[in-house]
């Protein structure tokens, strides 16, 4: 798998000063003598990159579509998918920022190889909070984008001809409470925004460069076709030392027949399977539980309202609620998450249009065998020791899990009674469950899960109303199963 941090960052500065914007030599009057000085200004300007900001000597790619990042682990399978479902493009990146996001660029914009992605180097550069909405005024236009909880909206890194479509998308941003940032020019004086210089977020942020799709498919090909080559050679190498062997063979000896004795198979004791042998990772689920919860609340419906996510080991679960809004259609929801968003999941309409519903499946969460090591008392001691270091409240309550054993086979020579009527052993597990809120996202609760052998987190909640430091905005369920060994 090709390690998509090191191509980002494998660019340094050498890259930066020997990559040269492929344009056209401007075109004169003299070389073009039927043209008029309006057309030759017409010509001039096509020939310009439409969405590519030259700052020095480094070039910024502008307008690219943004989604959230699933797999970090190996995310180029469903980058080809996005890539693969539009035809003029086959370029990208990648960031790992607070919440992984990849672009896609297109060469028809001027885009290239090797340039750097404008709203990544902002968002870095404006890091310190996670929502901004910004205009900037560049040679092109007036450049928008908009990022909200760490993620750049997937419509919203956009170039506008006029001042008044730039004007009239911000106004509309600002119908959506708690921006970190609100950038706009001191001449349209917005209350509480400021005006900041482009050059300067451009140059302090991170240089996310865009790469090529083909390269990686070009050197996956070379792999394949060098692996292939590889086996034909050792198959040939072997067929001719088999050749030699044979010509060296000595004259057969007829040995004596020795009869066959068949012996029955003896079957291993097989054991049942302990409920910890097959548990999802935490890391993992915490991470796509956070990712999902953001990005649906990232998405910008008007006239609906997030409901409450609920993350389960089969996926997340959510809905939206209709506003008074009049205007507020069922469509436009649908095609918010299928369209814009490109979330895959089954959309439930009720018969009065007023709610909608989503499930979107888990279906690559890993499964890991974590032996418990403590038992009840221990981990009764332990949860409740940290629950008062931390001034919370950790409900705890005990449970088990009965799992059916496996019949052992009937001793040699007697036959198996028939079914039903040999008793099933059953085996019982013993856990303790937990539950509690906070207002800290899923990955600052990895640490806290970490130590506790045999954990399986069951649910985790998301409140999207408020996002305070202070409220308890997300809720996580789970249990610890008790070790065998009596310690």
């Amino acid at each position: 798998m090709v390690d998509e941090r090191n191509l980002n960052n494998g660019f340094n500065n050498s890259m930066t000063a020997n990559t040269v914007m492929q344009t056209p030599a401007p075109l004169s009057s003299s070389e073009n003598p039927a043209l008029s000085s309006v057309q030759l200004e017409e010509k001039v300007e096509e020939q310009k990159p439409k969405s590519v900001l030259k700052i020095g000597r480094s070039f910024y790619a502008l307008e690219l579509f943004w989604q959230p990042l699933q797999d970090v682990d190996d995310p180029i399978p469903e980058i080809r998918e996005t890539i693969e479902s539009d035809s003029g493009t086959n370029l990208y990146t990648i960031h790992y920022g607070k919440a992984p996001l990849y672009g896609v660029a297109r060469p028809e914009k001027g885009h290239k190889t090797g340039q750097i992605a404008a709203a990544v180097a902002v968002l870095d550069a404006l890091s310190e909070k996670s929502s901004f909405v910004a205009v900037f005024k560049i040679e092109q236009g007036w450049w928008f984008v908009v990022a909200r909880n760490d993620l750049i909206l997937p419509e919203e890194d956009v170039i506008y001809k006029t001042e008044q479509e730039a004007r009239n998308a911000f106004d509309s941003m600002m119908t959506v409470p708690d921006w970190g940032y609100k950038i706009a020019p001191n001449s349209w004086q917005v209350d509480g925004a400021e005006e900041m210089e482009l050059e300067g977020l451009l140059k302090r942020g991170t240089q996310a460069r865009l790469l090529s799709l083909s390269a990686i498919r070009g050197t996956k090909v070379l792999l394949t076709i060098g692996f292939i080559i590889l086996a034909l050679v050792a198959l040939g190498v072997y067929s001719v030392m088999l050749f030699v062997e044979d010509e060296e063979k000595t004259p057969t000896v007829i040995e004596p027949i020795i009869p066959q004795v068949t012996l029955q198979p003896v079957e291993p004791e097989r054991e049942e399977e302990k409920p910890w042998e097959k548990l999802v990772s935490v890391p993992v689920f915490l991470e796509k539980c956070w990712n999902g919860a953001y990005q649906l609340k990232a998405m910008q419906i008007p006239g609906w309202t997030l409901n409450k996510v609920v993350c389960t080991q089969d996926g997340i679960s959510t809905g939206w609620g209709k506003t008074s809004r009049p205007a507020s259609r069922v469509a436009w929801v649908e095609a918010a998450l299928k369209e814009q968003y490109r979330i895959k999941g089954n959309v439930q309409i009720n018969a009065t249009g007023t709610s909608a519903t989503i499930k979107i499946a888990f279906d690559d969460l890993p499964k890991i065998v974590s032996i418990p090591t403590l038992s009840l008392q221990k981990l009764r001691r332990e949860l409740v020791d940290i629950s008062q270091a931390l001034s919370m409240s950790i409900p705890l309550t005990e449970g088990q899990v009965e799992v059916k054993g496996v019949v052992p086979p009937p001793p040699p020579g007697t036959q198996a009674p028939a079914a039903g009527e040999q008793e099933v052993p059953v085996k019982i597990y013993r856990y303790l469950a937990f539950s509690f809120s906070s207002a800290m996202d899923p990955p600052a609760w990895e640490a806290f899960f970490k130590p506790f052998a045999g954990l399986e987190l069951t649910k985790i909640e998301y409140n999207p109303t408020s996002d305070s430091a202070l409220t308890n905005n997300w809720k996580y369920e789970g249990r610890i199963y008790e070790s065998e060994k009596k310690n």
